[in-house]
């Protein structure tokens, strides 16, 4: 059986610079990806991945765009994304995994918190071919966990977590299974929702 090998690391997001660069973590392999990656770049690899797990044809380029909207904002912006790649033993560049996991995480109060805090947003699993059982999606919320206790948290007091939310009516997926899966990673459940999303929270010392 064909070994995949993965290749893991947050990416904080400059918006005057365009470029998106390389956060490694020594638990996880991080050599074959790029130091840094323009935005663009950054919104074409999500978009790939995006086909697969969010079925998004990105016709017209359409979902490639609102990747690069969401890269580039200023307000409640993006401000890092965990990728996790698997690669086959031919891969000629980072565009050609075979398996990945990632989502963004962007700052925001949602006009519901006294202070902005991380948001986890675009979680996504492309399984491309068969070759491992383990999904990428764990190290990317590993990663992303250690990215806001070893930055965030030592440089504002405020954030004391981190949060995402579930839709009620969502095109794909179900909203019970997707609170289960979410509870595996540690998160809970808020009093709060609205018409539109369930929220849950995950507390970090």
């Amino acid at each position: 059986m064909t070994v995949m090998l993965y290749q893991s690391a947050v990416y904080k997001i400059n918006t005057h610079k365009e470029v998106a660069t390389r956060v490694c973590f020594e638990e996880y392999e991080c050599k074959l990806l790029p130091k840094e990656i323009p935005v663009r770049d950054l919104a074409k690899l999500f978009s790939k991945m995006q086909k697969v797990c969010f079925k998004d044809h990105n016709l017209g380029n359409a979902n490639t765009k609102r990747l690069i909207d969401l890269f580039s904002a200023d307000t409640e912006k993006t401000f890092i994304v965990g990728l996790s790649l698997g690669f086959l033993p031919n891969a000629k560049n980072y565009m050609d995994f075979a398996d990945a996991g990632a989502a963004t995480v962007q700052k925001s109060r949602l006009e519901m918190l006294p202070y902005q805090q991380p948001w986890i947003n675009e979680v996504c699993r492309a399984k491309m071919r068969d070759g491992s059982n383990k999904s990428p999606v764990f190290i990317v919320m590993n990663m992303i966990e250690k990215y806001i206790t070893h930055y965030l948290m030592k440089t504002s007091k405020r954030i004391d977590g981190m949060y995402l939310y579930v839709e009620k009516k969502p095109e794909h997926g179900d909203p019970a299974f997707l609170i289960n899966y979410y509870k595996k990673y540690g998160f809970v459940e808020m009093e709060r929702e609205d018409d539109e999303y369930f929220y849950m929270k995950k507390k970090l010392n």
